[in-house]
């Protein structure tokens, strides 16, 4: 009896859970965010935005600028150019110092109109000082315009049982395959880890910066150290020295993409070119085209690197700040999206790369979990006499 009432209360601790909230950016053409803003979040609990249409953004700002980055290191997803075939998504996790206040946001594109000033703003736990309502009104800056009441926040999550969305589909596929985590920038030397893997449709790859500012950039066996027409990039991920903060940025293969090798590169050049250093990775290399000879490819060629935005960029959200997430592109990425921030913001991985255990928000979650349900655990053995 004793025991099923410990393990009772340890299980009804253990339990808990972050929610996922999605949030869609363009459906049906609007320059809207679908809901428009969120309440109730908590810490560990995770917004994914799923770009639907046009190319817009994710970008924080603040109550009474709505339409201008908070500041440098303020979260910002880039530019996402989407269509009803490559629709990319960005995910933000929430910790305890970002869920305790209101946080806010906007698209930050201007062309051919600001849609900022059209009202396309988002917000996550507002209050009743400083209203959603408010916000948007802010945003279009229009003091006779009395009209805009704002749509009510969304207060429930779809399910409640995942500490990680779904990897999303970064290459339209539409299958559920491994997960490859991809550690860059390991113990501070310029690698990829493990450089090259063999993966399937439905296989996503998740690269993790570790150290530095590296990017995972896509190039061609030809060509090891420059953007290949079309290609997909993370952009520069920089991570402070002895950081606890991590990046993220994932892709999944679609049956096109995972029918023939893959090339990647580190684009940094700054103080050295680190793909001319052998910084390279691979995806399905095979008996004609093998890693070995892409990465000598790489370190013999005499062209300077290319494809990432910035090699000094501090862009993003920051490598201390408080959100955990993960970006993913669709295949017309790359060099034929404009220019846009890179994609950065802080998340780690774990030994169950699916699950994204050792993310920082989420770890604190568990970790004060783990201790309230050992310190029930003790007390009850305490006083059963056990």
């Amino acid at each position: 009896m004793e025991f099923s009432v410990l393990l009772y209360v340890f299980l009804s601790i253990a339990s808990v859970s972050a929610k996922v909230f999605n949030v869609s950016v363009g459906e049906n053409e609007q320059l809207a965010f679908n809901p428009p803003c969120i309440s109730g979040a908590v810490a560990g609990d995770q917004v994914v935005f799923k770009f639907i249409s046009k190319n817009h953004t994710v970008t924080q700002s603040t109550f009474g600028s709505p339409c201008t980055k908070e500041n440098t290191t303020a979260f910002d997803s880039g530019f996402n150019p989407a269509n009803a075939t490559s629709q990319p998504t960005f995910t933000i996790t929430l910790n305890a110092q970002t869920a305790s206040v209101p946080q806010w946001f906007y698209c930050k594109q201007k062309i051919p109109v600001s849609h900022c000033h059209k009202g396309m703003v988002f917000a996550i736990n507002p209050t009743a000082n400083k209203t959603f309502a408010q916000f948007q009104q802010n945003a279009i800056n229009d003091a006779n315009n009395t009209s805009t009441t704002g749509a009510p926040c969304t207060t429930t999550a779809p399910s409640a049982t995942s500490t990680s969305p779904p990897s999303p589909s970064a290459w339209n596929s539409t299958s559920t395959g491994k997960v490859h985590s991809i550690l860059v920038g390991a113990n501070s030397t310029l690698t990829f880890s493990p450089p090259s893997i063999q993966a399937m449709a439905g296989d996503t790859i998740d690269f993790t910066f570790l150290s530095k500012n590296h990017s995972a950039t896509q190039s061609t066996f030809a060509n090891p150290c420059t953007l290949a027409p079309g290609g997909v990039n993370s952009g520069f991920q920089p991570v402070s020295a002895n950081s606890s903060m991590t990046m993220q940025w994932s892709i999944t293969l679609d049956a096109k993409s995972a029918s023939s090798p893959l090339w990647f590169f580190c684009a940094q050049t700054n103080p050295a070119n680190h793909c001319h250093a052998g910084m390279v990775f691979a995806i399905n290399a095979n008996a004609n085209k093998t890693f070995e000879q892409f990465k000598a490819n790489a370190m013999n060629s005499s062209s300077p690197s290319s494809g990432a935005n910035s090699s000094t960029t501090t862009g993003g959200y920051g490598n201390s700040g408080p959100y955990g997430g993960s970006g993913s592109y669709g295949g017309s990425g790359g060099a034929s999206m404009p220019p846009s921030s890179p994609i950065a913001a802080s998340a780690t991985t774990s030994a169950n790369p699916s699950v994204n255990l050792n993310a920082p928000s989420n770890g604190e979650l568990r970790s004060s979990v783990n201790t309230v349900a050992l310190i029930v655990i003790v007390g009850l053995v305490a006083s059963l006499g056990l």
